[in-house]
């Protein structure tokens, strides 16, 4: 699955944080504390990723109308946020199964947009870029 990944052009070459869903972990968790202003840790945050997903359930869900997809997720709960990442199957004629490369998908449920999309289609070198110097400026900025 690492190889596959990375020729995808979706793992780093040590594909680890990619495949045992750290990666989607830590940006969950830097939503949650930015979106939901609830400060969340790593560890709170259930997650199980794609290491154990074989090519094989990958064909058969395609072939049944599936894809499957890493998919984060986020709810406020009475006792603060709950947080997960897990793959999911999501039907094929969804937009989030449509979903590629590089690319990122994410959606709102809210009581004033219930059903709000925003796609990232294959951020590029600019889009790095600017996300890793915001990083290093609210950083310097304590």
């Amino acid at each position: 699955m690492q190889v596959l990944a990375q020729a995808l052009g979706v793992a780093e070459t040590d594909a680890t944080h990619d495949i045992d869903g750290w990666d989607a972990a830590v940006k969950t968790a830097a939503l949650v504390t930015v979106l939901m202003d609830f400060p969340v840790k790593l560890d709170q945050i259930a997650r199980d990723g794609i290491r154990d997903l074989t090519p094989q359930a990958v064909r058969t869900a395609r072939r049944d109308g599936w894809a499957f997809k890493l998919v984060c997720r986020a709810k406020r709960t009475t006792n603060g946020v709950e947080a997960g990442v897990q793959p999911e199957k999501v039907l094929s004629t969804q937009p989030m199964a449509k979903i590629s490369g590089t690319s990122s998908y994410i959606y709102f449920e809210t009581d004033i947009f219930p059903g709000l999309a925003i796609t990232e289609d294959n951020p590029g070198l600019y889009a790095t870029a600017y996300g890793l110097l915001a990083d290093f400026l609210r950083a310097v900025a304590g």
